[in-house]
């Protein structure tokens, strides 16, 4: 009996040694499995991740990393869709924060060993975690991506400009009743083909402005407009709310402030479709080097493309303003953040990398995922891009910095807003910007779109799978 019992124990110890063992192996990448891994990046240079690359590689002998760069969108997410739904396509991509929830089935989701929703959501900030971390049917927490950057766009302004036309402050004010009296003020009429001498702000239509919808989804989110019904099976843009804001709808006052600065019977009336070109792809940037309009909406990148412009647009002859004039302030806001109680808000848009479907390196993939994410790779990062941090612990720091401070400091209360078609719920509402623009009114303008968002949403709500309590 003895010897008997020795057994028994002998043999529930390695069993339970033995079961620790699989389960460790099963959520982390043997050392001596050769692996290879490839990673398909948007805009950022492989420069960028070479260094990153390298050093991995080094504390990891048999992972071998090849990184592809993109530079267009619209051809990147069809090459990823297709190569994904024929098996193959990288091990890594980058999906951006709009796509998640129409195409999370191509993802991947971590290794639950890999990082918990607590210490995702403590690393993060909270657009990350609405976005990437997502509850499953059986309640589980999952991790569908880590970005480098979270960012959001801010008002860039002329200084000069500034300065001359409103001399008692020298840059816009911080809420948009104040920033429709700046732009009375800023705003020089003549009779010139573009009707302006000077346009006080780039805002208003949506043919001829590079972020038109993302402006307006700040607004919407300021407006505290409720997108979806309790469920996500309908929009509600519509839907009147009891607030303190003027007549109408939220959604109608977003889309009727938004609006106002391109309809000429208005005041505040600085934007026509002549000082723009829609179809280049500078579009109001041209206009702003030139001093043409004083102040425009962008991301952090803007800075240095406007420098880049700047360059490329005084070699041929053309007067430029001084690159020394270029300042960037917060999103205005409905309420005044000075003294204000209300949450600001302005709209997140950026990059999460994810390791798709058809990887045979799956847990491979979040580990380098994880690498890239960790605290002094993203700080080398902003380094050499500028892009604020996804990690709360590196916004502090970041927020010094004197032009690039701004985006730091908006991340904190940044947000997003779920679409089911990242470019169909764009062509939706440019029509219903520039449908307002062509006289049909902001109610009629609104309904309409909330029609076409309706028609274009799934049967049984907005992504049943990734939606929990």
């Amino acid at each position: 009996m003895k010897k008997l019992a020795s057994l028994l124990i002998i043999t529930l110890v390695l069993s339970s040694f033995t079961g620790c063992f699989l389960k460790k192996s099963s959520n982390q990448t043997s050392k001596t499995q050769k692996i290879e891994l490839t990673m398909y990046g948007l805009f950022d240079d492989s420069d960028i991740y070479k260094p990153l690359i390298q050093e991995y590689q080094s504390n990891h002998s048999n992972v071998t990393i090849t990184y592809k760069q993109f530079t267009d969108p619209e051809t990147y997410l069809d090459l990823i869709i297709n190569e994904l739904a024929e098996g193959e396509g990288p091990d890594i991509f980058a999906m951006h924060n709009s796509w998640i929830y129409e195409h999370y089935k191509k993802v991947a989701p971590a290794p639950a060993s890999l990082e918990t929703a607590q210490e995702f959501e403590s690393t993060f900030v909270s657009a990350v975690s609405d976005d990437f971390l997502r509850v499953d049917s059986k309640g589980n927490y999952e991790i569908y991506g880590m970005p480098m950057y979270v960012d959001t766009i801010a008002l860039y302004y002329n200084e000069d400009q500034l300065e001359d036309a409103i001399p008692s402050r020298g840059k816009p004010a911080n809420t948009w009743s104040g920033i429709v009296e700046d732009v009375y003020k800023l705003t020089k009429a003549d009779n010139s083909f573009e009707r302006f001498e000077v346009a006080g702000i780039a805002m208003g239509r949506a043919d001829n402005i590079q972020r038109a919808t993302d402006i307006l989804y700040t607004l919407f989110l300021q407006y505290g407009v409720e997108f979806y019904n309790d469920d996500y099976t309908s929009s509600t843009i519509t839907a009147s709310q009891l607030t303190d804001l003027g007549t109408g709808s939220p959604g109608e006052q977003a889309l009727d402030l938004y609006t106002s600065f391109a309809v000429p019977s208005n005041k505040n009336y600085s934007w026509n479709s002549y000082i723009s070109d829609s179809e280049s792809v500078e579009k109001e940037l041209q206009a702003f080097v030139e001093g043409k309009v004083s102040m425009i909406f962008g991301y952090s990148y803007l800075y240095e493309t406007l420098l880049n412009l700047i360059d490329t647009t005084a070699k041929t002859g053309t007067d430029t303003i001084d690159p020394s004039a270029i300042k960037v302030v917060e999103i205005p806001q409905v309420f005044d953040p000075e003294t204000s109680t209300e949450k600001r808000d302005v709209y997140a848009s950026y990059f999460a990398y994810s390791a798709s479907r058809t990887s045979e390196n799956p847990v491979a993939a979040w580990e380098f995922i994880e690498f890239l994410s960790s605290k002094e790779n993203q700080k080398y990062y902003f380094e050499e891009t500028h892009k604020p941090s996804s990690r709360r612990d590196l916004l502090e720091d970041q927020m010094k910095d004197p032009t690039y401070g701004v985006f730091a400091t908006q991340v904190g209360y940044a947000e997003t807003i779920p679409v089911a078609d990242a470019a169909k719920f764009e062509e939706i509402l440019s029509e219903a910007i520039e449908s307002v623009i062509d006289t049909i009114k902001v109610k009629s303008a609104l309904s309409i779109a909330e029609q076409k968002i309706n028609a274009i949403m799934p049967e049984d709500g907005l992504f049943p799978e990734l939606f929990g309590s």
